[in-house]
């Protein structure tokens, strides 16, 4: 399995518009963070976890034009910014339908928000919409896409229910406040581990670095990254510094074969 990281930032980007804070004006590309995004290559299938607003940047830099099968976290416009982008996938695919895989509460806002593109009965009437398949799926149950079996996850981003996903030994997970048991028991010495770190202070939707680290040591994966970070985390070298053995902070672009 390869996986790509085509953004780890937090939902402002690094560089935020208008900061002149260190870590935005740093040179150190690592410090450079476009939206949290995930690219995987598994079992001759390309997968995709939200395609958030530079989700155009993101496939031209890493020349990205085949994508089967599109996995949603949850419906923010971080992560669901790039939807009308999609069309450029779908053509480039000789048309062949987009498929998505989403929980109903997420399905549900992109028919509303994108409802020129993906209207909820009525077929579109703009020019250019894709075709799409919508496939509704549910936390704790095993669903097939066209040649992998993923686990759809339960976690919660302050009282939002988002979804994360366990492929073979790899758990993604992003936006999180509180992970429940019946989660966590998916995870283990066996498994890489991607999840969010906002920042250093607290926050009331997300895990902060502190409470990251904390579940890492609960249930003590065999490695782990740290992505959805925003420029109040600090700079790249400084808190690599000081991170437990086997965690790392990702960065865009991080490619790595498991």
């Amino acid at each position: 399995m390869k996986i790509l990281f085509l953004g780890t930032g937090a939902s402002l980007g690094t560089p935020v518009l208008g900061c002149k804070c260190e870590v935005c004006r740093s040179a150190d590309l690592r410090d450079r963070r476009l939206r949290s995004s995930l690219y995987i290559e598994n079992a001759n299938e390309h997968i995709l976890i939200d395609p958030g607003p530079d989700f155009r940047q993101q496939c031209l830099t890493h020349h990205i034009t085949h994508i089967d099968s599109f996995l949603i976290t949850h419906p923010h416009h971080d992560h669901i910014g790039g939807m009308d982008e999609t069309r450029a996938i779908y053509y480039a695919m000789n048309r062949t339908p987009l498929q998505f895989y989403a929980e109903k509460f997420s399905i549900e806002k992109i028919h509303k928000y994108y409802d020129y593109l993906f209207p909820l009965e009525q077929k579109p009437q703009y020019h250019g919409a894709p075709e799409a398949i919508f496939n509704e799926i549910h936390a704790g149950e095993i669903f097939n896409t066209k040649n992998n079996r993923i686990l759809a996850l339960r976690a919660y981003h302050g009282p939002m229910p988002v979804t994360g996903f366990k492929i073979g030994n790899l758990v993604y997970m992003t936006d999180v406040k509180e992970i429940p048991e019946e989660t966590s028991l998916h995870i283990n010495n066996d498994t890489m581990l991607i999840i969010s770190a906002l920042h250093v202070r607290p926050h009331a939707l997300h895990f902060n670095l502190e409470e990251a680290l904390e579940f890492v040591r609960k249930v003590k994966p065999r490695r782990t990254y740290l992505t959805h970070i925003s420029h109040w985390m600090g700079l790249y070298k400084n808190v690599s510094r000081i991170l437990p053995e086997n965690v790392y902070l990702a960065y865009d672009g991080l490619e790595i074969i498991i």
